[in-house]
């Protein structure tokens, strides 16, 4: 009879450390299954932000080779690169010049240019956008 007592006076407590180790548990998985999903997120982001920067790259270098070669186009145009990677940004290069004259010495034509890739929409948590400007100068031969 004495042991029928203890034991139902011990199984309520059972009950109530249970309940607080599932619980624990459950805010243990609920906390590891979030940070997951953040450090997942941070690096879908930066990705995303190294890839922009190799699209603007892109741009800036095609832009330089275009207003330094002959017939020196100096022009504001848009592209989308080819490949996998960068397909998804919309590279727009904006190029202004100006001439330097020195006494004696032949003009100077500096252009400056930049390049801005983009993606994704304005606002949104997918929009990524990357900048890079460059002057360079060409004295004709």
């Amino acid at each position: 009879m004495i042991a029928m007592r203890v034991l139902k006076k011990a199984s309520g407590f059972t009950l109530i450390t249970a309940i607080f180790l599932l619980s624990v548990v459950a805010v243990l998985s609920v906390y590891m299954i979030n940070a997951r999903v953040v450090q997942q997120t941070t690096l879908v982001y930066s990705l995303q932000g190294a890839r922009a920067m190799q699209a603007a790259r892109a741009g800036i270098e095609w832009a330089i080779y275009d207003s330094i070669v002959p017939p020196n186009n100096c022009t504001n145009t848009f592209f989308t690169p080819s490949g996998a990677a960068l397909s998804a940004f919309l590279v727009t290069l904006t190029c202004s010049s100006s001439m330097h004259v020195e006494a004696g010495a032949p003009p100077i034509t500096t252009y400056r240019l930049t390049s801005t890739a983009t993606t994704g929409v304005y606002g949104t948590l997918d929009y990524v956008y990357r900048s890079l400007e460059a002057s360079v100068s060409r004295q004709p031969p």
